[in-house]
């Protein structure tokens, strides 16, 4: 029963983001589950910040989060590499999966539920105040402690299918197998590598000043690009550069 559960998870998931019809933005997602007892969800108020939820806040009696990632393809993962503000296809992209996760998460708690359990989704991004953009729920964070990936040096999460990538997560009673920890590539940066693209790319330098105690640069950032890219060519962004994941050396993994 409860290998079922997650085949029929796994199976909507990737039959809702086929549904959608844009295999030249996005490629078959990636699931992952993780149960509450995991260390990383047990202290991730220590990992990320006080001000994150616990499952317990978001779901009582949720025993497994399922997290999901969607990889771009080749076109969206390089795209803002060389735009003058954010790239139009990554934009593209980045708002319409967003769109859709609450779609998919939905879904999938739908189904949940059908066979008896209790389940909780959360809202794929810019669920916080504008004033203190800290996130009461780490999606990236979620899809990590269920296998799907590993954290970069600048927080880019790297899986088997690149750092281009998209993430959401969802809680339920259901007790549900973990998926096993995450044996793919990894930042380039990390465990003794010299690699420093990804901040180095940063035109505001925000990911520098992400390891000096952090800062809202990056979000100062996003909302000058949408307002330029609004203004000169008429297009409303996602709010969002993705310069440091386009020059990634591993931005697009087969």
């Amino acid at each position: 029963m409860n290998q079922d559960i997650r085949t029929e998870i796994e199976k909507i998931i990737k039959d809702e983001v086929r549904k959608i019809g844009r295999p030249d933005l996005f490629r078959e997602p990636m699931v992952g589950f993780v149960s509450v007892d995991d260390p990383a969800i047990v202290n991730v108020k220590e990992i990320v910040g006080p001000w994150h939820d616990s499952p317990e806040d978001q779901l009582p009696g949720a025993r497994t989060i399922i997290a999901y990632t969607v990889p771009f393809t080749k076109k969206v993962a390089h795209d803002p590499e060389f735009a003058k503000f954010s790239g139009l296809v990554w934009s593209e992209a980045y708002v319409l999966i967003n769109k859709n996760f609450e779609l998919i998460s939905n879904i999938v708690a739908d189904y949940l539920r059908s066979q008896g359990y209790e389940a909780s989704t959360v809202k794929a991004t810019n669920d916080y105040d504008q004033s203190n953009p800290v996130s009461s729920w780490s999606h990236r964070t979620m899809a990590c402690a269920a296998g799907l990936g590993r954290f970069g040096m600048n927080r880019i999460l790297m899986t088997s299918k690149g750092s281009a990538v998209r993430y959401c997560s969802l809680l339920t009673t259901a007790e549900l197998t973990p998926s096993r920890p995450y044996d793919g590539p990894v930042c380039m940066g990390l465990d003794g590598g010299d690699c420093t693209i990804c901040l180095d790319a940063c035109p505001v330098g925000a990911l520098t000043h992400w390891f000096d105690g952090g800062n809202f640069d990056c979000q100062d950032l996003q909302e000058t690009y949408h307002d330029k890219m609004i203004e000169e060519l008429s297009v409303d962004t996602a709010g969002t550069c993705g310069k440091c994941i386009a020059v990634c050396p591993l931005a697009y993994i087969e």
